[in-house]
């Protein structure tokens, strides 16, 4: 009998400072900067998993991932599912969320500089809700349109933010290094005081370390 071939893996570390948490054009944290760190696994055949960890004001925000990627001709392709995990009772985090998890399944397609993505949340209460994107890699920078379409209006939180069903936001992306990146971000001026409308300027460094 002649073994199976192993497939080779990946399994790397990541961790980052930033003056503010920056999540869909939102500001998480307020009160101060922010933190992070993670782990990732990734499968040769294209299937990766991971878990990574932020500070964020009234508490912190754990997110367990999986997903598949790869690509057909010049085509990307990743799909996945993300649970937002919150376990602070009684402190809940900047984003309105409180301690409820949230969870999405998620697909991203790619060809050339351009990436499309949308991001469905799958919990019962809320689960009209969808995240938009799209994004253009310009060499250094990357500029990307995001976009809520809260019908649910993710349990009234997320919806608090707009004060109304949608929200959009523009980002713009710097890497001045392998380890530091300048952003940018602008949210849609027809908002509720929840998110600010004047633009957010936020620095972050990072590392990551193969394992």
């Amino acid at each position: 009998m002649v073994a199976a071939p192993v497939a080779l893996a990946e399994v790397s570390a990541n961790v980052a400072v930033s003056n503010m948490y920056l999540w869909r054009g939102t500001n998480l944290s307020p009160d101060g900067g922010a933190v992070s760190g993670g782990i990732d696994y990734v499968n040769e055949s294209g299937f990766y998993a991971g878990a990574w960890m932020s500070s964020e004001t009234g508490g912190h925000e754990t997110d367990l991932y999986l997903g598949f990627s790869g690509s057909v001709n010049e085509f990307g392709y990743d799909v996945g599912y993300i649970e937002y995990l919150y376990p602070e009772d009684g402190a809940p985090p900047a984003n309105g969320l409180g301690d409820t998890d949230v969870s999405e399944v998620y697909l991203n397609g790619s060809y050339g500089p351009i990436t499309v993505g949308l991001n469905f949340v799958t919990d019962s209460d809320y689960d009209d809700d969808a995240y938009y994107t799209i994004a253009a890699e310009l060499g250094a920078t990357t500029i990307t349109l995001g976009m809520w379409d809260l019908d649910k209006g993710t349990a009234g939180a997320v919806n608090s933010f707009s004060g109304g069903d949608e929200y959009s936001h523009v980002t713009v992306d710097y890497a001045a290094t392998d380890e530091l990146t300048f952003s940018i971000s602008v949210a849609s001026p027809d908002i509720s005081d929840a998110v600010e409308e004047d633009p957010l300027f936020v620095v972050t460094y990072a590392k990551s370390f193969d394992l």
